[in-house]
């Protein structure tokens, strides 16, 4: 492959989840696509951190101060929705069936990856809570991934959030997924399906 081929293929490899073939995919699509086509792409690339930027409630995408979440007046204030990452907030959102407000953290405690509590937005998590719970009760709930940063993360914050005036801590259910047989599940899954039974 020519010298310039490899360069742009480089590139994409930076993105995650993108290995070598991949990104030689992507530059072979991209040959292909009219000049049009790749100008708007390139255009928008480099166009990206001045058209959008976070939420300054939630931490959201937003290309405003507040995300379309924030202002809608017509969301349900009293829910709190607690995630990872923006991806979790829009798997959630993509069902229609929560309707009310959310606060992306920016990752989970792991301190292998030297990530703690002082590099997420917990802070911002405490200010928020204190304003919206003085108003009225706030459920919280916390929809952290079912990994081991996840599980620790969770339990941070349901200690320091449950002693926490005009809050309730919920966090979402876990067990058994629909169409599979209990005795292929491991015993965290079967834990959780105890636990968290109705």
């Amino acid at each position: 492959m020519d010298s310039k081929f490899k360069r742009i293929a480089k590139l994409f490899q930076k993105l995650p989840g993108v290995g070598p073939r991949q990104a030689a995919r992507f530059v072979l699509a991209l040959l292909d696509k009219p000049d049009s086509e790749v100008e708007e792409l390139g255009y928008a690339i480099s166009n990206l951190k001045q058209e959008l930027t976070t939420c300054a409630q939630c931490f959201n995408i937003s290309d405003g101060e507040f995300c379309a979440v924030c202002s809608n007046p017509g969301r349900d204030k009293t829910k709190l929705l607690i995630v990872e990452k923006v991806t979790d907030l829009d798997s959630i959102e993509k069902t229609g069936l929560y309707k009310g407000l959310y606060h992306v953290l920016g990752g989970a405690i792991n301190p292998l990856d030297n990530i703690l509590p002082v590099n997420l937005r917990i802070s911002e998590l405490n200010n928020r809570l204190e304003l919206a719970s003085a108003v009225a009760p706030i459920e919280v709930i916390l929809a952290m991934n079912p990994s081991t940063p996840g599980e620790t993360t969770t339990l941070y914050l349901k200690n320091i959030l449950s002693a926490k005036p005009g809050v309730v801590v919920t966090r979402l259910g876990r067990g058994l997924a629909s169409g599979s047989h209990l005795e292929y599940a491991d015993e965290s899954t079967l834990r959780h399906a105890l636990e968290y039974r109705k």
